[in-house]
């Protein structure tokens, strides 16, 4: 399938617009630099590879493409551990011959991202981690816990891209599937309501306290792949406001020609947002702890990232001026 611009273009404005968040993310302009000092480097190892008289090479796009028909996740993570086992050392080889210099990409990916962290792989592979630190507030107004009466899910899809999204009692789980070239966004937000029955309040700070993990899968075959994962807070209220702020985000772009894979996990996960504005007795609010999952492909790749919150402890809302 060719590359068009135009679905290009829809792609990157429907799922790349900034987002409210706490947590530092790259611009698009950001991700947009990346991509331009990357492109050549992934050539340079798709020349040699397309020069392979041995078959590996071939037998190697089939084994993805046959990843890409999997649904279940296990299934995924039992085929990726076999691709590695099968391919790597052919993928580093080529990786070697085709003489990528990682030091100085390092230093261009740097240049271009300042002071935001990032950890770059072996096959140019790139994943920005943001968690800033969290701690609970001394005193509540309100707590919330299991089984929470609100649950919303919302998907977005372009193209073959496809998300699978469900909420539940204390549970959410956003899949974002993304080959050639699609998009997709999952969302899962599951919560509670209070109503401030005293006083005026300008400022409403909630804590959660969830079990979250997450398993991305970022493959490039000459392609533009990204994957990103997503926990925070949504925060409405009857005055109309509706405001998500994120506590943890991370991007995975693909590497050259491999695959990029990050695994987390993490119980007792503090996330604390603050929202500001009137307050008074009478307000209805809604607090949720909030998982997103979003996969994109512009050119030849494949995403997946797998988001759970398996247990939501607790959310607590807590009014001060």
């Amino acid at each position: 399938m060719k590359f068009n611009l135009l679905t290009a273009a829809f792609l990157v404005a429907a799922y790349l617009l900034p987002a409210n968040c706490e947590a530092q993310a790259p611009t698009q302009a950001q991700l947009d630099a990346i991509e331009k000092i990357l492109a050549p480097q992934r050539q340079k190892v798709l020349a040699v590879l397309e020069a392979d008289k041995t078959g590996q090479y071939a037998q190697y796009k089939a084994d993805i493409a046959n990843i890409e028909k999997q649904s279940d996740p296990d299934k995924v993570r039992s085929l990726v551990a076999a691709l590695e086992a099968k391919h790597l050392a052919f993928i580093r080889k080529a990786y070697a011959d085709a003489k990528i210099n990682n030091a100085q990409l390092k230093q261009e990916v740097a240049k271009v991202l300042g002071k935001i962290q990032f950890t770059i792989g072996e096959f140019a592979d790139i994943v920005i981690d943001f968690t800033p630190s969290a701690s609970l507030p001394t005193k509540f107004d309100v707590t919330r816990n299991c089984p929470f009466e609100v649950q919303d899910v919302n998907e977005n899809n372009n193209g073959i891209g496809a998300c699978y999204t469900t909420a539940n009692d204390c549970k959410m789980n956003v899949q974002a599937i993304s080959e050639i070239a699609s998009g997709c966004r999952g969302k899962a937000d599951v919560g509670g309501k209070a109503d401030v029955d005293f006083g005026s309040f300008s400022k409403m700070t909630v804590a959660t306290q969830t079990d979250i993990s997450y398993d991305v899968y970022v493959f490039s075959i000459g392609g533009y792949a990204q994957a990103n994962v997503k926990y925070g807070i949504r925060f409405r209220s009857s005055n109309g406001m509706d405001k998500e702020v994120m506590t943890k985000e991370l991007v995975a772009l693909a590497p050259a020609v491999w695959i990029n894979i990050v695994h987390g996990k993490a119980d007792n996960f503090l996330s604390t947002a603050s929202f500001t504005g009137n307050f008074p007795a009478g307000t209805s609010i809604t607090a949720q702890a909030h998982t997103e999952a979003f996969a994109l492909n512009l050119l030849n790749g494949y995403s997946l990232a797998y988001v759970y919150t398996t247990n939501i402890d607790s959310i607590r809302v807590t009014g001060s001026n």
